[in-house]
């Protein structure tokens, strides 16, 4: 590709100085070269984006591009931006990455991406992946590295480009994900606990969905209806609970469901033999509407 350096400045040149476009004749021409080898310049232009082409009938007409240069570009993106060629030498990074490793550009230009830096070295599949890339395959990977004072957590991307001069390349964009790691180990603990408590509490307490199907219930509920979790979820709940084939007009998931409040209400249960506090709160999705209902029994027949 080297041999055509010279040649592809050229074509460049002579677009820039003819904006209104040229064709493969017209190239040749100026040049003073086939049309065969003017197609191929072209040709690799158009695929590093140097150029782009326009179709007037059977006329192809080629203009300069007017992208913006990628350099640019990717200053203004807040992941990491890493660009090899095919050998995995480092061609292009963006200033994230010179500020997180607090490097100067040209220290690290020309280098492979492999032997610079500990985190590379622990990337699962580096090379691989790349390589992969390389062959136009896009693959994203998630992992994570420790220094002297905390644990940090990328994710990975391994995307196909072509550079400037028409060799494939592969384009790492690696996204820190900690902050957002983190909160997902908070969220699981969370969980946990609320599930620990739901089911060793003995409070009898179900969740239904808007369609009155028991999607959660714990122990103590369950034993309370002489059944088991298991056997009771998925269920409706006034099956279940009132041996009603629909729900009650007085039903205060029902009720819950129109007002988006809570509803408490004390009865007798005929279909159980007891009396009954049943406390019902609503459970609000992202866009306000009602997703199901939390409810809480308690047996006052004594």
């Amino acid at each position: 590709m080297e041999l055509y350096q010279n040649e592809l400045s050229v074509v460049k040149r002579l677009l820039k100085e003819n904006q209104r476009g040229m064709t493969i004749s017209d190239i040749s021409r100026k040049m003073k070269i086939n049309r065969n080898s003017v197609a191929k310049y072209l040709d690799i232009l158009l695929v590093s984006g140097h150029a782009e082409m326009v179709a007037f009938g059977p006329a192809k007409v080629y203009f300069p591009s007017k992208r913006v240069p990628i350099s640019s570009i990717l200053n203004y993106i807040s992941d990491i931006i890493i660009v090899v060629d095919k050998d995995f030498k480092i061609v292009q990074v963006n200033e994230n990455f010179l500020n997180l490793l607090d490097l100067q550009r040209e220290s690290i230009m020309g280098n492979r991406i492999n032997n610079l830096f500990k985190v590379f070295a622990n990337i699962p599949d580096l090379i691989p992946n790349i390589k992969n890339a390389l062959n136009g395959k896009h693959s994203s990977i998630e992992t994570s590295y420790k220094n002297e004072k905390e644990e940090f957590f990328l994710k990975v991307k391994n995307i196909p480009t072509t550079l400037d001069n028409g060799e494939p390349g592969v384009g790492l964009i690696i996204e820190d994900i900690t902050k957002q790691k983190i909160t997902e180990k908070k969220l699981m603990h969370s969980i946990f606990q609320i599930n620990k408590i739901f089911e060793i509490t003995s409070e009898m307490i179900s969740i239904h969905d808007e369609d009155f199907n028991i999607i959660k219930i714990n122990k103590a509920l369950a034993e309370f209806l002489n059944n088991k979790p298991e056997k009771l979820i998925g269920k409706k709940c006034y099956e279940v609970i009132h041996g009603l084939k629909k729900p009650d007009k007085n039903c205060p998931c029902e009720k819950v469901r129109k007002t988006k409040k809570t509803q408490t209400i004390t009865y007798f249960e005929n279909f159980l033999g007891k009396h009954l506090e049943i406390s019902v709160s609503p459970i609000i999705d992202e866009d306000g509407e009602i997703s199901g209902s939390l409810n809480f029994f308690k047996e006052i027949t004594d």
